[in-house]
């Protein structure tokens, strides 16, 4: 996809090099061990694994780089959680795609093989973010493979995807494997417009159709009861046969609630919402079935690639998913802002970092949501998608025009090691209020203390 003309990536960027971690992996497992983490998330490519896609073919070589990677790791007492998908379908399987329900078998076939040659992964989480996957994949177009089958195609991929996870959990488990394993979701927060029914119902829906279709057959059973209906009622106005969203039969609800052992949750971002009128039944798409308007926070400030930081939303995340999805387990996947590469002083990065671990602190003690562990986004600077290397994410600075790739460290970084090493938010060693003392040592105990998995 990134090699198509025109490119449908920020200065035509591709992805064929990046960080290049794969040859400088021990330099960057230096930078964690510097820093002072005591776990690294990082993602498996299905392709450097299976070229082909099927298990009849293994690249051994593409195998050893994790196996070295994972080793490095436990040396410097680094717990591997590892992501089996992070959206890198193999180009061979591209024609079968997710809305067809037999690649569901190929990724457990793979998975299998992952899991089995990388012991020393202490996590397991299968995918990451199944709506960029679905939404974007197959049913705006904007991600790859660029499918546009909206209200259809992608529907048909959230069930593969979540039938793949499932089956790959019970693969896992029949394997007696002790390390615990889940799937990471990303849920922004749709604040309502304003204190009206119409409007409230509108923002869960939201949450619902891009969060709960995920979560909720995982943690509750079945899709959500406002997805279901809405779906079903467009699917009837535009003269389909049946709703568009596949049903999931008694024995399937059944098979997929339970299979995940934490969730993996990801927040980058909060929107205002208003209910919309109904649009014409000759259209069938994502949008017309969530009938919704979204709109910005105002007075907020926002990272390089225009995602509003909203710390407080993530605070209402949590508590709707401790509400909604039984109290799960969680295990923050992501959090994190973009700059524009252009200066090491990342201030506002320092700023929302703050702010964030704040807010899953008042969650915590407040909202007594189950909050483990966080992983920031990201170690590195990195291929953002379609925002090639222009959004920089990374605590660590990368030189995409040097081809050794260079790493120079931002201001974050001390940042964060301080928080680590001080188990305190509080920069200064004789600032801040009792509770904010207090708040900042079990946050140092909490959140950024592995160990608490090693109970599973």
């Amino acid at each position: 996809m990134v090699h198509q003309d025109p490119s449908p990536i920020s200065n035509k960027d591709t992805g064929n090099i990046a960080c290049d971690s794969y040859h400088k992996y021990k330099e960057d497992v230096d930078f964690l061990e510097d820093l002072g983490v005591n776990f690294y998330r990082f993602s498996i490519s299905w392709s450097r694994i299976l070229p082909t896609g099927y298990s009849n073919k293994v690249n051994q070589k593409g195998l050893q780089y994790y196996k070295d990677l994972t080793k490095e790791l436990v040396n410097r007492n680094i717990t591997p959680v590892a992501t089996i998908f992070h959206w890198d379908l193999p180009q061979p399987l591209a024609g079968l795609g997710w809305p067809n329900s037999n690649l569901a078998e190929l990724f457990v076939e793979y998975a299998k093989i992952v899991i089995e040659e990388l012991p020393d992964v202490g996590v397991w989480i299968t995918f990451n973010e199944p709506k960029q996957i679905c939404h974007f994949g197959y049913g705006t177009g904007m991600f790859a493979p660029g499918i546009h089958s909206s209200g259809v195609g992608e529907y048909e991929c959230v069930y593969t995807v979540l039938k793949a996870h499932a089956e790959t959990y019970y693969m896992y488990k029949a394997l007696n494997r002790s390390a615990p394993m889940g799937i990471t979701i990303d849920c922004e927060w749709y604040e309502p417009k304003s204190d009206s029914a119409a409007d409230k119902e509108a923002a869960k829906r939201n949450v619902d159709f891009e969060c709960g279709i995920y979560a909720h057959p995982i943690f509750v059973g079945d899709w959500p009861e406002d997805v279901k209906i809405r779906v079903y009622e467009r699917s009837m106005r535009e003269n389909y046969s049946k709703s568009r969203l596949p049903e999931l039969t008694l024995s399937e609800i059944s098979y997929i609630l339970g299979t995940a052992d934490f969730l993996g949750l990801n927040y980058y971002v909060t929107f205002t919402v208003t209910d919309d009128i109904e649009d014409l039944t000759n259209v069938t798409s994502y949008n017309n079935d969530v009938r919704v308007v979204l709109g910005n926070i105002s007075n907020v400030e926002s990272g390089s690639n225009g995602f509003p930081i909203v710390p407080w939303g993530l605070t209402k995340v949590l508590k709707y998913v401790k509400t909604e999805y039984n109290n799960p387990t969680i295990l923050i996947t992501e959090i994190g802002i973009s700059d524009d590469g252009s200066t090491l002083k990342d201030e506002p990065r320092i700023k929302a970092l703050t702010e964030y671990f704040s807010a899953i602190l008042d969650s915590i003690y407040e909202d007594g949501v189950n909050v483990i562990g966080v992983t920031i986004w990201s170690l590195l600077d990195n291929f953002e998608w379609l925002n090639g290397y222009s959004a920089r994410f990374g605590l660590y600075q990368v030189d995409f025009t040097n081809d050794t790739r260079p790493r120079t460290a931002k201001s974050s970084v001390e940042f964060f090691k301080n928080v680590i090493k001080t188990k305190s938010l509080d920069s200064s060693n004789d600032g801040g209020s009792s509770i904010n003392r207090v708040n900042g040592y079990v946050f140092g105990f909490i959140i950024l203390s592995f160990y608490l998995f090693k109970l599973w």
